[in-house]
């Protein structure tokens, strides 16, 4: 059987000649990449309406244009003077991308970064606020394009500078760590309820494949479920379940399009009872099969 995509966008893909045309606009090392145009790489690596799996760390710089992208469910727009900080393991689905979008961005795991007490820095500045995009004024802008231009500038040079960029990128993600917690000190945007919200979304994000029971959620959240519920419906006219189920099927499809799992064992990997449980769980909520899903005529 052919080997179909990596389930998980990681480093090794970008590597590859056959996704990425124009290997001078980024560099790739096994714990740290660099793409200093994603414009220009000509990459038919992300297709629209495709969830994929991003397997390290990511900050980007918006440059031109627009991006509609859902990660771990939530829509987000990306735009020039926004920093996007994506945690590692998260689910992207680009919706819509302008003809003009172009971005930098660079990715790493942890083994990368040289910090000490923090093993998960990514997940500790994503939860500093609502989004894990920051809204960057002119100066700031100005500042992290620097940031960048200075590292691709040392990735010319004919020896890789490791600890050089790694100690550019500790820089760089704690003056994002700065920002975040700035911008929660002078905005008060973040009710009780949004709070609780984003905490469930992040609990679906991670236990959904296994915990599929309102109660669940809420005792995660030292809640009731009846509360639960109507915290989360007031915040995104969906209840809990609708949100679990998405999750679900956002798993689901991942896994039928980049993975070499048959339905049944795809179902096993979603704790269904069995696969005729599965295939019409999946056809019920997105109006085909999973077979349709996985290959469509």
């Amino acid at each position: 059987m052919e080997k179909k995509t990596p389930l998980n966008i990681g480093l090794e893909i970008l590597g590859n000649l056959d996704i990425v045309r124009h290997n001078e606009f980024r560099f790739i090392s096994p714990h740290f990449g660099f793409v200093h145009s994603f414009a220009k790489l000509e990459s038919s690596l992300v297709t629209l309406d495709q969830p994929y799996r991003i397997k390290e760390g990511r900050v980007a710089i918006i440059k031109q244009g627009y991006a509609r992208v859902l990660i771990n469910l939530i829509e987000q727009t990306f735009q020039p003077d926004k920093m996007l900080l994506i945690v590692p393991n998260s689910i992207l689905q680009l919706i819509e991308v302008s003809p003009d979008f172009d971005m930098q961005m660079v990715a790493m795991d942890s083994e990368f970064l040289p910090i000490i007490g923090k093993d998960d820095f990514f997940t500790h500045l994503s939860q500093l606020q609502k989004n894990i995009i920051l809204s960057l004024t002119p100066q700031e802008s100005q500042q992290f394009k620097s940031y960048f231009d200075l590292m691709w500038n040392i990735l010319q040079e004919s020896f890789f500078r490791r600890e050089v960029i790694q100690h550019l990128l500790v820089s760089l993600l704690y003056n994002i760590e700065y920002l975040a917690n700035n911008n929660q000190k002078t905005q008060n945007y973040q009710t009780r309820q949004e709070e609780i919200f984003q905490r469930f979304i992040s609990l679906v994000n991670t236990y959904s494949k296994k915990e599929r029971n309102v109660v669940f959620y809420a005792n995660k959240l030292c809640l009731t479920p009846r509360y639960l519920n109507t915290v989360v419906r007031q915040a995104s006219q969906q209840t809990v379940m609708d949100w679990i189920n998405q999750s679900i099927i956002l798993e689901a499809k991942v896994l039928l399009k980049h993975s070499n799992l048959l339905v049944y064992q795809i179902s096993d990997e979603l704790n269904f009872p069995n696969p005729s449980f599965f295939c019409k769980f999946f056809k019920r909520i997105t109006g085909i099969t999973p077979r349709e899903y996985q290959n469509p005529e």
